[in-house]
């Protein structure tokens, strides 16, 4: 859990611009609505904006935010395994 996880939240947003969602890489078209992370930082959101299509929303909620977290803990364990086996 980070410092900020307590700020975040997600915010239904229509798309001026074409965007993937950050679970399962379905495209976003203009005009179209998606859900983007909004913390309250200003900072850390430019940074770490996170963007979801309104299937996987309806899927999992606000539970987005830490299936996100995650999927990227799970792929940073199977990357560095893969790198000990090459040495």
């Amino acid at each position: 859990m980070g410092k900020y996880d307590h700020l975040r939240y997600l915010k239904k947003t229509e798309a001026r611009t074409t965007h993937r969602c950050d679970l399962c890489n379905a495209l976003v078209e203009p005009r179209e609505y998606y859900y983007v992370e909004t913390i309250d930082d200003k900072f850390l959101h430019s940074i770490h904006a996170k963007r979801f299509c309104p299937e996987c929303y309806e899927k999992h909620g606000e539970q987005l935010l830490d299936l996100k977290e995650e999927r990227e803990e799970k792929s940073k364990t199977r990357k560095s395994g893969h790198l000990d086996n090459f040495l």
